[in-house]
């Protein structure tokens, strides 16, 4: 009898505890299938489905079978309290979903496989490199000798890594993955060895040289490109690392443009499953509307030319597709912004073998196909950089999947999944 009673209590106790888990409804509106749908819940939005929040405790969320969605709490503006509880969910069309919130102490949450990473490392090959969560770059550093591991800040989730040249070139890099485990704590290192060459996790896709690379940025400025590049200072800062969501800043002062300094900041936002990573940019300085220039890396372009598509009603991609990996496979970049903030789209001049070979020290853009998107004083704007290989996934030899990835995920931008607190 006295094994019954404990049973009872047990059981009531389960159900009480389950019953005090605020719950939250999570819309998807599109008449489409979703995967790794991203969710913000910020903290207000979760005081109001909680009342008040437990200081020393960390959300997590649960769906309706118990299980734990994987997430992260991000401290977005380093206050030391957390600002967002983000996770990924996939959805069906339409689809209406529950999910519960409950509050664990720090060290009885869950550790979530990570999907998302953000790398600098500062040493030397020799010595080996020590992850930071915060660097100056030298004033005129050119990336030689190596004193950052990669020469780059790197980014990656569990389809694609880019890296951020933390030098005077700051163009950015891709790297294919054939692997979903984070591999950039590893690149630039003796254990790895050379990241030029097909390997098991995958490789450096792309050819670099005098352009923009995959989603370089420069202000576009009297007919001239004005590479976001020799800055008097040029500052990396982490924001968040989590196994969903990672954010870091790129920020920038002593910004030359025709004899005029400007300071800029980059905050890149990189979600898991994803084959895009997001930018923020805000320029302070500007006397007036400028054109903020985004470009894509053209060097080995064969059988097509850039091109442009209408994603949807509210977004525009300028991009490419072409047997242009360093492997000779098909890989696709693309652009998107916002239809209303797009000028104008162009290409680089052409350089001389000379100048191309040259000091990276005021590096002239070349090789390079470029969108303007307008940008105003101290006001952000957004892009977002899509990048797909074949080797990875053999749909991506195709143009026109590509195409349809840009406008599935455009379609996603545009409607994200609404939160319904019950």
């Amino acid at each position: 009898m006295k094994q019954y009673y404990l049973v009872i209590v047990v059981l009531v106790t389960l159900l009480q505890a389950c019953s005090s888990i605020p719950a939250l409804e999570l819309k998807n509106e599109m008449n489409l299938a979703r995967k790794d749908a991203p969710v913000v819940l910020n903290r207000v939005l979760v005081a109001k489905a909680v009342g008040q929040i437990p200081s020393d405790k960390i959300p997590v969320v649960i769906d309706d079978a118990g299980n734990y969605i994987p997430s992260q709490v991000d401290d977005l503006d380093g206050d030391g309290q957390w600002d967002e509880l983000v996770f990924v969910c996939d959805m069906s069309a339409n689809e209406l979903k529950s999910v519960n919130l409950n509050f664990l102490a720090p060290d009885k949450v869950p550790a979530f496989t990570d999907r998302t990473n953000v790398r600098l490392g500062v040493g030397s090959i020799d010595e080996g490199f020590k992850g930071t969560d915060q660097a100056v770059s030298p004033e005129g550093y050119t990336g030689v000798p190596v004193i950052f591991q990669a020469e780059s800040v790197s980014w990656e989730n569990d389809i694609m890594a880019f890296r951020n040249y933390f030098d005077c070139r700051n163009a950015k890099d891709l790297f294919g993955k054939l692997s979903p485990e984070m591999v950039m704590n590893k690149i630039g290192t003796k254990e790895v060895g050379s990241y030029h060459h097909l390997s098991d996790w995958g490789m450096d896709v792309l050819h670099v040289g005098p352009s923009l690379g995959a989603g370089g940025l420069a202000l576009f400025h009297q007919d001239s490109l004005y590479r976001l590049g020799n800055v008097k200072s040029f500052e990396f800062q982490l924001v968040s690392r989590g196994p969903v969501r990672s954010i870091f800043e790129l920020n920038f002062d002593g910004w030359d443009v025709d004899g005029k300094k400007l300071k800029a900041q980059e905050k890149i936002t990189v979600w898991a499953g994803k084959y895009w990573f997001q930018s923020d940019v805000t320029v302070t300085g500007l006397d007036n509307e400028a054109e903020l220039a985004i470009g894509i890396v053209t060097s080995y372009l064969k059988d097509s030319k850039p091109f442009k598509i209408v994603a949807n009603r509210e977004y525009t991609a300028v991009a490419t597709h072409d047997i242009q990996s360093m492997n000779k496979d098909y890989l696709g970049m693309g652009i998107l912004l916002s239809t209303d903030s797009k000028l104008r789209t162009g290409d680089a001049p052409l350089l001389s073998e000379k100048r191309m070979k040259g000091s990276r020290y005021n590096m002239p853009v070349g090789e390079t196909h470029f969108v303007t998107q307008k940008i105003k004083n101290n006001q952000s704007a957004r892009h977002y950089f899509f990048a797909a290989w074949e080797v990875e996934n053999k749909d991506w030899s195709k143009q026109i999947n590509f195409e349809n990835l840009m406008k599935s995920q455009s379609e996603e931008l545009s409607s994200p999944v609404r939160v319904i607190v019950k």
